[in-house]
């Protein structure tokens, strides 16, 4: 093939072109710094290009919207910062005026400061982020709180806003004024005990808190114990609670047990009622006089006991008996028998002898010698009155009747079997007339309320219950209102959100509030105390803390002020840990801000790798191909000779 000039000029462009834009590209790839310029550069280095930008631009919005969340938690710790110390400063002033010796001018006083608190406590509620309320949900054009001299009631929503930080990952930055104001910390009555009292009616299934009286076995055992010797001077009755007709109400548990008395013969020293203290049983003891063997000497003349220190009685005939007889380790009526016999046997007297005498009330010496010793006991020494007061002082003769020794009646309840007596609380020794244990029945449906704080009812009759500003007075005087389950009707029944409940310790009548939105406070009204008796004085919420205590302190209500201060110490806690979550929140946001920055790092490295050019290796290529270039020039020039048809062309 014949190769022409032409053929060889036109071969000869297409490489100086081709060069010039190898050394085109190499330029701008050393001034952009960039491997890949245009997608044609490195198709699949650009898809991944793609990628780790779009990934890149993902991570830069989730730092945004990290920062404004982090705006929102430092804009709620600093506020929560101020509520805390605002209810600190609230408590001092309650802890002041608790004291009973602080005037009612001086609280009227501190009423003032307690409403100055609470007005700066709602103007951190409506604390605004650029321009929005931060306490009020969804709804950030509105102020959230609305306040009333007697409660406040939300204005906003339950609406959570949030920020997606992460890929799928949604966090909530924002908290409600109902959450941190309105909250209710407590359920008013849960922790009280309004004192059930017993009557005839009361279950036996009722008593010890619902736990009822164990009467699987059912028998127990009162014993006298100035008589617990041999017959017929032995005193004691079985009582047994399992026998039909079956004992299901305190008033057929008085009945079994005197019954039980009657059948034994006791009934005359010892008897069974319901106490006036109205929890327990009262056990009503009576003297009989009586002494057996087993009668204690510190129970003889009424309990006052007989003083055995020195001890000693002396038996004599006036010329050669002579006997000093040492009582002075004897504990019971049996001991002092035992001594005197033994010790007179030891010194040669015979059938002289002491045992309790016919009427059971003393001592008698019995000289039973066909002509009797012509003995005589005196004291042992002036100052020993031992003999004097046995009551045995004086000429025996054939026989020496003592004086009554009087005993205090002694009576001892014990068990047979499993747990009866001590279920109703009168387990024990009874020396005196006495209460047994208190019953503590559960309260249910069916309690009286006359029978609270053991029978003796309220003191007073109205209370009121504040449902934001709408108010419901319970007035114990409704002759409606008998029963507890009346109560509990009343209220649930009326227009307010709350729901009134037996609490779980089953001892008082608890009220919830039902209503997220609104504070709950219940307080009395003039000067009664029917809210404390029933254990419902109060607030649940942080809010209508402030507000009962204003309240309380208007009134010159110390013992009041004193009631709300674990309501208070509530609310600061709430305060607190509603911060602390807050801060916790914060430190994830920091945490998740550290790792994106990291992200951001990966993936700008793994762009690198992808996009930019190896500017070393750049500048070396161009300046090779700059020299290739020049050097194709001048070889050109000698190859192809320009001639004037060239330049006419």
């Amino acid at each position: 093939m014949r190769i022409t000039s032409n053929m060889m000029h036109n071969e000869v462009v297409f490489n100086m072109q081709r060069s010039v834009q190898r050394f085109m590209e190499l330029q701008t790839s050393m001034s952009s710094g960039r491997r890949i310029n245009k997608p044609s550069d490195d198709p699949l280095g650009t898809l991944r290009d793609l990628d780790y930008r779009t990934e890149l631009s993902r991570i830069e919005q989730y730092r945004r919207n990290l920062s404004k969340a982090h705006s929102w938690m430092t804009s709620y710790d600093t506020t929560l910062s101020d509520v805390t110390d605002l209810l600190s400063e609230t408590k001092e002033i309650a802890l002041a005026m608790a004291n009973d010796t602080v005037d009612s001018d001086l609280r009227t006083e501190s009423a003032s400061q307690v409403k100055s608190i609470l007005d700066r406590l709602v103007q951190l509620t409506k604390t605004q982020l650029e321009g929005r309320y931060m306490f009020s949900g969804f709804k950030t054009g509105t102020s959230p709180l609305a306040l009333s001299s007697n409660g406040a009631e939300y204005l906003g929503d339950e609406g959570k806003i949030q920020f997606e930080i992460e890929s799928s990952i949604r966090q909530v930055v924002n908290t409600t004024g109902a959450e941190v104001f309105l909250k209710s910390l407590a359920v008013l009555g849960s922790d009280a005990d309004i004192n059930i009292g017993v009557s005839g009616g009361t279950l036996l299934a009722d008593l010890n808190n619902g736990n009822g009286v164990d009467l699987s076995d059912g028998r127990f055992i009162i014993r006298d114990l100035n008589l617990d010797g041999t017959p017929p001077q032995s005193k004691y009755s079985t009582v047994e609670f399992n026998l039909a007709p079956p004992v299901t109400t305190m008033g057929e548990a008085v009945t079994r047990l005197n019954n039980e008395l009657v059948a034994a013969g006791m009934n005359t020293t010892i008897s069974f009622s319901l106490s006036d203290d109205g929890n327990s049983f009262f056990i009503d003891t009576t003297a009989s006089g009586q002494i057996s063997t087993v009668t204690k000497i510190a129970r003889l003349r009424e309990g006052n006991g007989i003083d055995l220190t020195q001890g000693k009685i002396y038996v004599t005939d006036g010329a050669g008996i002579n006997v000093e007889v040492d009582l002075s380790s004897a504990e019971s009526v049996g001991d002092i028998i035992t001594e005197f016999n033994t010790q007179m046997a030891a010194a040669g007297v015979a059938n002289v002898t002491m045992d309790v005498n016919a009427a059971g009330t003393g001592f008698v010496i019995n000289d039973t010698n066909g002509v009797p010793l012509g003995l005589s006991i005196q004291n042992a020494s002036a100052d020993d009155n031992t003999a004097a007061n046995l009551g045995i002082q004086g000429s025996v003769g054939a026989s020496l009747v003592g004086e009554d020794l009087n005993p205090e009646p002694s009576f001892e309840i014990v068990e047979i079997s499993n747990t009866t007596a001590a279920d109703l609380g009168i387990l024990g020794t009874y020396t005196n007339d006495s209460s047994g244990g208190d019953l503590d029945p559960a309260l249910v449906a069916d309690s009286r309320l006359a029978d609270i704080r053991n029978g003796l009812g309220t003191d007073g009759d109205e209370f009121t219950i504040w449902q934001g500003d709408q108010a419901l007075t319970v007035d114990l005087s409704d002759p409606a209102l008998i029963t507890v389950q009346d109560l509990l009707d009343y209220i649930n029944n009326s227009s307010l959100d709350v729901t009134a409940s037996i609490n779980r310790s089953t001892r008082a009548i608890q009220i919830e509030n039902d209503d997220p939105y609104k504070s709950l406070i219940i307080r009395e009204e003039g000067d009664q105390r029917t809210a404390r008796d029933m254990g419902l004085f109060g607030s649940s919420d942080m809010i209508g803390t402030m507000l009962a205590l204003i309240n309380t302190l208007e009134n010159d209500d110390q013992e009041g002020v004193e009631l709300l201060l674990g309501c208070i110490d509530d609310a600061t806690t709430h305060a607190i840990n509603r911060r602390a979550s807050v801060g916790s929140t914060s430190m994830q946001l920091e945490a998740t801000d550290s790792r994106l920055v990291d992200l951001n790092l990966t993936f700008t490295s793994m762009l690198s790798e992808v996009e930019d050019a190896d500017l070393a290796k750049v500048i070396t290529d161009l300046a090779t191909y700059e020299n290739s270039y020049q050097a194709a020039l001048m070889a050109v020039g000698k190859i192809i000779q320009p001639s004037l048809l060239n330049f006419l062309r």
